[in-house]
């Protein structure tokens, strides 16, 4: 089985394994507030992600906009001339649009077989699993095997996530309400934690120095009990040196750091810390 990986670039994997792995990312793109549209994929691997963050972060009326069904279809059409089975990784939790968009697409193209995988994974979480399960992809017989793998990752992968902007829960990352009324500086922040596919929510507080201590002592009390044999990590402002700081506690030497996409910080804003153990 020759395969290609499709993903979106909400997962978080370092651009140098896209060719190694056969991963094709297919980009969002930035409406500005002038109506101008920005594509994150330039070329078929090349990413604009960036720049677009620039804009993003510069312009606060910018908009987010998912790729298209017809995006899909072009991308699908392309790789059907090389592989046998193209296996796309998205999130009904994260990213629906995303996901659905994808499933309608693959209706559309009969020369190649496609799967579209469900993962609820976000940010590094989402880089590690994509890693792992590409190399998985290398040796795999068919898609059962693959959905079995998927479905391992998934449960076993640990993941932390801090942040103020928004709000998750096991519907899904969405626009922060309930503190809507309340001055943006006073919102707390929110430590959540991915296990066994579902996120929950496992403290808050208005001092994040805090809550990275909350995190350094859930990771120390699970290093002991687990033994992990990767790590990836990432984060943007305040969240950013301290997640390294977490990394101290952590009897692994090759921890992998993960650059923002715009789907985090479009979701979690620009300042917010993760890190996730497998």
């Amino acid at each position: 089985m020759k395969a290609a990986i499709v993903i979106d670039t909400s997962k978080e994997i370092p651009h140098k394994w896209l060719e190694y792995y056969n991963i094709f990312p297919i980009g969002y793109l930035i409406k500005n507030s002038k109506g101008i549209l920005h594509k994150e994929r330039k070329t078929i691997r090349e990413l604009e992600t960036s720049n677009l963050l620039k804009i993003m972060r510069k312009d606060k009326k910018s908009q987010l906009l998912s790729p298209s069904i017809k995006d899909f279809v072009e991308l699908f059409t392309y790789l059907s001339e090389e592989f046998d089975s193209i296996i796309c990784i998205h999130s009904t939790l994260i990213t629906p649009v995303v996901f659905e968009n994808a499933v309608l697409a693959k209706k559309l193209i009969a020369e190649v077989k496609i799967d579209v995988i469900d993962s609820p994974t976000l940010g590094p979480s989402s880089g590690l699993l994509v890693e792992e399960l590409a190399k998985f992809i290398l040796d795999a017989k068919n898609i059962n095997e693959i959905r079995k793998e998927c479905f391992s990752l998934n449960k076993h992968i640990h993941s932390f996530l801090i942040t103020k902007n928004n709000r998750l829960n096991s519907v899904g990352i969405r626009k922060d309400s309930i503190f809507s009324g309340i001055r943006k500086s006073f919102k707390p922040y929110e430590m959540y934690e991915l296990y066994h596919n579902s996120w929950s929510n496992s403290s808050s507080g208005r001092n994040p120095k805090s809550l990275v201590k909350n995190l350094t002592k859930e990771i120390e009390t699970i290093t002991k009990a687990k033994e992990f044999k990767k790590v990836f990590y990432g984060g943007s402002g305040y969240f950013e040196k301290s997640i390294e700081k977490v990394l101290e506690v952590i009897p692994i030497t090759n921890a992998i750091k993960t650059e923002t996409s715009l789907v985090s910080n479009h979701l979690l804003g620009p300042n917010y810390g993760s890190i996730a153990l497998l």
